[in-house]
C-alpha cells in the first residue's frame, strides 16, 4: 500500500549546507521510498535548485513565496546578528514570523487537496527549531508528525563567557515561544513528535498526546558521502582532523592546548577544515604555542574534498562545548574515523566507547589535559584506533543512511496511520534503550 505523504520542508536545498541540506536528504529518501508518494513543499528559494536535482523526477514540487516578509526579515537578522555566524536565537526569533507565514500560505494554497483527502499524512521536518509551532497542524485534519526537532542545549555552566561571545543575548527569554500564538494549539494537534536529541525531547509539552519519538536529524548518503571501507593506518605523521565554523563554542582552541601539552602530540598533524570569525586568533594561538608547522587552516571546501581528507587522516577531534547535532561525527564516523567528542548535546548520542572517547564537561583547565591523554590514546595505539574505526562504521551503515531512516519512517507513517484514536500511549521500548514513553527510530 502506497502513502501519499505531504512533505513540509521550507529549508531543503542539495546545493547548500547545514539545515537546509538535511532537510533536502531526508525529503529526497523519502521521496526515493517506493511506497510513499511525496508532495514536497519548499521555499521558492529552492526552487531551481530542486527543479534541476534528481529529486524532481522522484515527487511533486511546490513551492510557496512569502519572500514578502522572508526577505526583510532576513536581512534585519543579519543586521542584528553581524552577520551569518552568530546569535542562533536571535536569528529564530526574527524569522518567527516568515515562517508561521510560509505555512499559512501552504495552508491556502493546498486548501482543496487538504479538504479532499489527498494526503494521508503531513509531514514536517524543516526547520528543525521546536521553537517554531505549525500553523498547518491548526488547519487541517490530516494528521500530522514534525521533526526531527533539535535546540534548546543549555549553554554549559563551565564556560559563561561563551554565551556573550556567540552573541546569544535573547538566550534568558528563549522560553517566550511557548506562549507565542500556535504553539499551544500545535501540540494539541500533532500525532507525532520526533526528537531529534535527549533535551530536545525532554522539552515536549506535558500537554501533548501523540506519538514521543526519537532520532538524530542527520544521516548520510552513500551517493554523496562515500563510506569508506577501513582506517587509514598513518603514513609519515599520525593526522587529526576536525570540520565546523571558526567560532568560540566549538573548541578549536581547546584542542590546539592540548597538542601543545604533549611532546607526543607535537609530532602529530592536525587539519581544520572550516572558516569563521574566529580564524585569525586561532591561526595566531597557533604560531604563539610552536604549532604551525602542525595546524593546516584548510578553509571551507566542497564535500568531496572534505570527505578525502577525513578518509586521509586517523582521527578525528571535536571538543565542542554546546553542538545539538554532530553531522560532521556522522560524516567522520563514515570516513573510517575513531572520534574524539565532549560529553554534551548531539556527539555523545552518536558516539559510544566502541566508536570514540566522550571527554566530561568540565572546566577548561581540566578539560584540556583530558583530551590531551585521548589524543595520546589514540595517536600511540593503532589497534585501538581500527577497532573503533570499524565499529562507527557498522554503526553508520546499518542506523545512519538516509534510506534506513526513511523505511523507518515509513513505518511510523503506517503506524500513525493506524492506530485507534484513544489510544494515547506511545509504544515502550524504555526497557531497552531507557527513554520512558518513547519510540526510538535508531538503534543504538
Amino acid at each position: 500500500m502506497t502513502t501519499r505523504v505531504l512533505l513540509m520542508a521550507e529549508a531543503c536545498n542539495p546545493e547548500w549546507t547545514s539545515v537546509p541540506l538535511v532537510g533536502y536528504n531526508f525529503a529526497r529518501a523519502l521521496a526515493e521510498n517506493p511506497h510513499l508518494d511525496v508532495t514536497l513543499v519548499s521555499h521558492v528559494r529552492n526552487q531551481e535548485a530542486l527543479q534541476r536535482d534528481a529529486i524532481a523526477n522522484a515527487a511533486r514540487l511546490v513551492f510557496i513565496n512569502n519572500e514578502w516578509i522572508a526577505k526583510p526579515l532576513y536581512t534585519l537578522g543579519r543586521l542584528l546578528r553581524g552577520g551569518k555566524s552568530l546569535g542562533w536565537t536571535t536569528n529564530m526569533a526574527v524569522n518567527w514570523p516568515a515562517y508561521i507565514a510560509f505555512e499559512l500560505q501552504a495552508a491556502r494554497q493546498l486548501k482543496s487537496e487538504l479538504q479532499s483527502g489527498a494526503f494521508d499524512i503531513i509531514h514536517r521536518i524543516t526547520p528543525v527549531s521546536p521553537t517554531l509551532p505549525s500553523a498547518l497542524a491548526t488547519k487541517t485534519d490530516v494528521p500530522m508528525v514534525i521533526g526531527p526537532l533539535n535546540g534548546g542545549l543549555p549553554w554549559p555552566k563551565e564556560y559563561p563567557q561563551l554565551r556573550g561571545k556567540e552573541r546569544e543575548w535573547l538566550v534568558p527569554v528563549r522560553n517566550a515561544y511557548r506562549k507565542l500564538p500556535w504553539y499551544q494549539k500545535s501540540y494539541r494537534r500533532l500525532a507525532g513528535v520526533i526528537a531529534g536529541s535527549r533535551h530536545t525531547q525532554s522539552e515536549t509539552p506535558e500537554g501533548f498526546q501523540g506519538q514521543r519519538l526519537y532520532m538524530p536529524e542527520n544521516g548520510i548518503d552513500p551517493a554523496r558521502f562515500q563510506i569508506a571501507d577501513a582506517w587509514t593506518p598513518p603514513g609519515e605523521r599520525f593526522q587529526f582532523v576536525s570540520v565546523g565554523r571558526l567560532v568560540p563554542y566549538k573548541g578549536f582552541h581547546l584542542t590546539l592546548q592540548a597538542m601543545a601539552a604533549s611532546p607526543v602530540l607535537r609530532e602529530c598533524d592536525f587539519v581544520i577544515i572550516g572558516d569563521g570569525p574566529e580564524k585569525e586568533r586561532l591561526q595566531t594561538l597557533a604560531a604563539d604555542l610552536g604549532l604551525a608547522e602542525r595546524v593546516t587552516f584548510a578553509g571551507w571546501m566542497p564535500q568531496e574534498e572534505v570527505a578525502g581528507i577525513l578518509r586521509a587522516s586517523q582521527a578525528f577531534v571535536f571538543p565542542s562545548l554546546r553542538e545539538f547535532g554532530g553531522g560532521v561525527v556522522l560524516e567522520a564516523m563514515a570516513s573510517g574515523l575513531p572520534s574524539i567528542i565532549v560529553d554534551y548535546g548531539g556527539p555523545s548520542e552518536l558516539i559510544d566507547a566502541r566508536t570514540g572517547i566522550a571527554i566530561a564537561m568540565q572546566a577548561e583547565k581540566t578539560l584540556i589535559p583530558e583530551l590531551t591523554q585521548a589524543m595520546e590514546q589514540l595517536a600511540t595505539h593503532p589497534m585501538l584506533c581500527e577497532a573503533m574505526a570499524n565499529a562507527a562504521l557498522d554503526s553508520v551503515r546499518q542506523n545512519h543512511v538516509w534510506s534506513a531512516k526513511a523505511s523507518r519512517m515509513e513505518t511510523l507513517y503506517q503506524r500513525l496511520l493506524s492506530r485507534d484514536e484513544s489510544d494515547t500511549v506511545p509504544v515502550d521500548l524504555s526497557v531497552q534503550n531507557g527513554i520512558d514513553q518513547t519510540e526510538v527510530l535508531s538503534y543504538t
